[in-house]
């Protein structure tokens, strides 16, 4: 039973679904379908042993499953960040048709995806129970303090709740609170997101522990109709807190570093070098760290091995066995030091690889493999095509069942990844030989795979390859849309008197060049919201420009909160810390060099402006409604997050310019 704190949470929660209600749902018997096991794992590469990334990765359970259905070659993510992946893979649309390229993007509010049932909500739809535990859509860890909302969205992260009948830990939470919370600076790096080392902990009490043992007792039941259970295994996610055991298995000094070549980024583009800049790999060179971060990582990955294995013996006990399709696959792949790249992102090998297998009684042969090019994006009109589910119309992937029934099928089509959004959009496309890259820029990566599996060579630049690259290139999306509205629908007519009205919605993104001129001029906010300090304590309601010249109206600690900015320097005012409820804030930056920011019945502040005349110049970023940071610096606002509640109003108005008064005429003879 639900404590009245967690239904009310959940209430609220699933009015904050900027998705529509949750579909209804037909019974259905669990004769009629076939139920459906699916199993993420996050930031996973190639580490595992069928796939031989690395010749000390131990991963038995994870080659045992691959082996009993298909196990897919040459499988690839279309984003490797993980919010815009696994937005892809659950809405079955490419980053380009749903406009979401961001981590900290709020998929929930694009504008592409409303209106279209995630693959969770179309088998709630279609009558299956629908369970989670773990990370599906996109969550995180909750930094230093494991919050519930926070850095790239928190435990809960950007959750659809209408599309689950059950919920591990809970309604509306995604991730198990890990009793070691990051930033321990085991490896001295200090960087609190990217840390390791072995833990005190009981593989029981850690986050995936809990996720396989929720995953264990519902497998263990006959359900009345068929499931979708979805699960997801954190690790390899940073930070690399798992049990000490899993590090001692991998003495450091035999660690194998990966093959990498000296002068690798020779024959690339300047924009695909952009990594440098951060300057990790120098570090972990310096710091002798490699082969730490590459034993805490096979570490990580053996702990996700271990709990699938939990997950498949429950399979294999429970009453569900003969008639449940597995998949297990990663959101993206990771970097250990090829081309001097850490983490995730970019376009190469390394990071749009992923391990994917697909079990499927009386479809698929045992240990039966494919080299063609599949990607996440065909999962969800794979999953519905095994189930005979309906398609719906806005899916972008196409089944792998003809695969699946015959393993030496081909495709025509490559497998394609994006890195960036808009007018800043790269794309990789990989057939079952090459791998062709194009930049933003028109600049060009290729890679033979046969020739050149770590992709030292770049290729783009021979003329007998200029067919080829065309005929990948015209796989590559025509157009990159937009998650948000466009401006004339939040624009107002202009005014005589020169100011202008906008009616923003939460997720609405405006460019500079949008957006209405700012300088000479101030703005008035009104907004109405439900505010719940769980989720939205330290979120961002509206924000224009940047640092030289713009604003943002946020909280802090539950404090609503007016930041003006001019000439790098801030100027912030705060009002008293809003209780959980509906509330009403204006905020207003006039021409005269006052501030206000006032929440009826509650509280009102004023301050003075860093300006008299208006914003002092024009701002290089436009406007914002509902994003986290942006103007915000992440150093300076660590758990700044996209708002999430219900936002009833959310109107600005920039004020007409700052016009001097005109001295009074000289009124002596």
């Amino acid at each position: 039973m639900l404590t009245a704190r967690r239904f009310t949470l959940f209430a609220l929660f699933a009015l904050t679904s900027s998705l529509g209600a949750a579909p209804k749902s037909r019974p259905i018997s669990t004769d009629e379908k076939p139920n459906v096991l699916f199993i993420i794992a996050d930031d996973l590469r190639d580490y595992v042993g069928w796939m031989g990334g690395h010749p000390q990765s131990v991963t038995p359970n994870i080659d045992r499953l691959a082996k009993m259905g298909m196990r897919f070659t040459n499988a690839h993510c279309n984003y490797a960040l993980c919010n815009p992946s696994r937005t892809s893979l659950l809405t079955g649309m490419l980053p380009s048709s749903s406009g979401v390229f961001g981590n900290e993007q709020d998929w929930r509010r694009s504008v592409q995806i409303v209106g279209k049932p995630t693959l969770p909500e179309h088998f709630k739809a279609q009558g299956y129970t629908t369970a989670a535990a773990g990370k599906i859509f996109h969550a995180n860890h909750g930094g230093p303090q494991g919050r519930l909302a926070g850095w790239h969205g928190g435990r809960r992260g950007f959750e659809q709740d209408s599309a689950w009948d059950q919920r591990f830990p809970q309604p509306g939470v995604q991730i198990p609170d890990l009793p070691v919370h990051t930033g321990q600076n085991f490896n001295g790096l200090n960087i609190w997101h990217w840390d390791w080392g072995g833990i005190s902990v009981t593989e029981d009490k850690t986050d995936d522990g809990l996720v396989a043992a929720f995953a264990a007792d519902f497998l263990a039941q006959k359900q009345k109709q068929p499931f979708f259970l979805a699960l997801g295994l954190y690790r390899p996610h940073s930070p690399w807190y798992v049990p000490q055991k899993y590090f001692d298995a991998f003495p450091l000094d035999s660690i194998k570093l990966p093959e990498v070549k000296a002068d690798d980024l020779e024959d690339v583009p300047a924009i695909a070098k952009t990594h440098l800049k951060d300057g990790y790999h120098q570090l972990i060179v310096e710091k002798n760290l490699w082969k730490e971060a590459v034993r805490a990582y096979l570490a990580n990955v053996a702990f996700c091995d271990a709990m699938l294995g939990r997950i498949l013996e429950a399979v294999e006990k429970g009453p569900n066995a003969k008639n449940t399709i597995i998949v297990f696959t990663s959101d993206h792949g990771w970097y250990l030091g090829e081309k001097q790249m850490w983490h995730k992102g970019k376009l190469w090998e390394p990071t749009t690889r992923v391990p994917l297998s697909i079990y499927a009684p009386g479809v698929t042969q045992p240990d039966s493999t494919s080299s063609q090019p599949v990607a996440l994006v065909d999962l969800y009109p794979t999953l519905c095509d095994l189930t005979k589910l309906p398609l719906p119309e806005h899916l972008d992937g196409s089944s792998l069942k003809p695969l699946l029934l015959a393993p030496t099928a081909k495709r025509d089509r490559p497998a394609v990844t994006c890195m960036g959004g808009g007018k800043s959009v790269g794309y990789a496309a990989r057939d079952e030989r090459w791998r062709y890259i194009r930049y933003a820029d028109g600049s060009e990566e290729l890679y033979d795979h046969q020739a050149d599996p770590h992709e030292w060579t770049n290729l783009a630049s021979k003329p007998e390859h200029a067919s080829l690259k065309s005929s990948l290139a015209a796989f590559f999306p025509k157009e990159f849309k937009s998650a948000s509205r466009p401006a004339a629908e939040i624009i107002g007519a202009a005014s005589p008197s020169g100011s202008a009205d906008l009616v923003l919605n939460i997720g609405d993104v405006l460019s500079a060049e949008e957006a209405p001129k700012l300088q000479g001029r101030g703005v008035f906010i009104d907004a109405a919201f439900e505010f719940d300090p769980q989720v939205d304590q330290d979120s961002t309601l509206l924000a224009q420009g940047d640092e030289q010249s713009g604003y943002a109206l946020h909280l802090v600690a539950s404090q609503p909160t007016l930041t003006v900015f001019a000439s790098g320097q801030s100027t912030i005012i705060s009002g008293a810390a809003l209780e959980k409820g509906r509330f009403n804030i204006r905020a207003q930056i006039d021409t005269g060099g006052v501030i206000t920011l006032a929440v009826p019945g509650h509280s009102e502040v004023l301050g003075v402006a860093p300006f008299e005349q208006g914003f002092p110049k024009e701002p290089q970023s436009g406007i914002a409604a509902g994003q986290s940071f942006g103007i915000l610096k992440a150093a300076q606002y660590p758990n700044s997050t996209p708002f999430d509640g219900v936002v009833y109003r959310l109107n600005l108005t920039i004020l007409p310019p700052h016009r001097p008064a005109k001295p009074e005429e000289n009124k002596n003879p």
